[in-house]
């Protein structure tokens, strides 16, 4: 075999210098990219934080993070649970028609608290604003009648009311105020909740919302509806079939079914503790059955 001579090993030795060098450079730039990235991400989210808080007009239950705050009774040491939902959105829809039953429960009876985060991005598929509308409806009625909003929202999801995202159809305030007065809603509340005082606020919240990385469910890149947080924690429905939604989330407070509305049990896991496991049963046999194919 023949031998290297000197000027070949100095060329070899010269290009893998050079070699190394490009992978230094390729890593620095990456590196670079990414916390230019993370610093513009930062810097985004602390400006939509901003702009929220400055918004001067906003229910008196909201959050700091742009959350509607509603309890019925004065039970303490009971989850917080937090829904993320847009209007418009057939997923939310889905979620809400399978669990409001229990959830409503729980709601009246004083088990939980209720923190609703109403999101306008599908705003853009309607010629009327309606997500924005009927989100500034949410947050008047969980101010003056937050006894009723639960239902409100069951409405507002009903399989023969919603619009569609797709094919959308002008929906009048009328409508809105009729699914109100359905739910339990005065018909004054109900009109005076679609007069628009909380549009910036809700805007504000979306752009904030939509940002924050805590928010990120399992499985997904970014945020999406429809989500759910108990103590600050993501109640993940990946995989799950969605028959079996309601009693795996009920499980997971630490409640049995048939304590699901009792006004003396509180669940177990209380107002800091985390979500329980529960039964692989409800597991989806098809990825295809994962109320997020939708």
């Amino acid at each position: 075999m023949k031998r290297l001579n000197e000027r070949e090993k100095q060329t070899i030795l010269g290009l893998f210098t050079v070699f190394i060098i490009i992978i230094l450079l390729a890593s620095a730039f990456i590196g670079l990219f990414m916390s230019r990235n993370s610093a513009s991400d930062a810097k985004d989210i602390k400006k939509a934080y901003e702009s929220l808080s400055e918004v001067k007009r906003k229910p008196t239950n909201a959050t700091n993070d742009g959350g509607l705050l509603v309890q019925v009774g004065s039970k303490k040491d009971i989850p917080t649970v937090e829904f993320y939902l847009d209007p418009l959105c057939p997923a939310c829809a889905q979620i809400d028609r399978t669990l409001n039953d229990d959830i409503g429960k729980m709601y009246t009876s004083g088990q939980i608290k209720l923190e609703i985060h109403p999101v306008i991005f599908l705003d853009k598929c309607s010629s009327d604003h309606y997500s924005a509308r009927v989100s500034g409806s949410i947050a008047y009625i969980s101010e003056k009648d937050p006894k009723h909003v639960v239902a409100f929202i069951s409405e507002i999801f009903d399989e023969k009311f919603q619009p569609s995202e797709v094919d959308y159809v002008e929906m009048s305030d009328e409508k809105i105020i009729e699914q109100a007065i359905k739910a339990g809603i005065s018909r004054e509340i109900a009109k005076e909740s679609l007069n628009g005082q909380y549009d910036e606020w809700i805007e504000k919240s979306n752009d904030y919302t939509i940002l924050r990385s805590d928010l990120i469910a399992p499985g997904r890149e970014g945020f999406a509806t429809p989500l759910i947080r108990v103590n600050k924690r993501i109640w993940s429905m990946k995989d799950m079939a969605l028959d079996d939604l309601s009693d795996a989330f009920v499980e997971s407070l630490g409640l049995k079914p048939e304590e699901v509305g009792d006004e003396d049990v509180k669940p177990r896991i209380g107002s800091k503790g985390k979500l329980l496991k529960t039964n692989t049963k409800y597991l989806a046999e098809k990825s295809d059955a994962s109320i997020y194919a939708n």
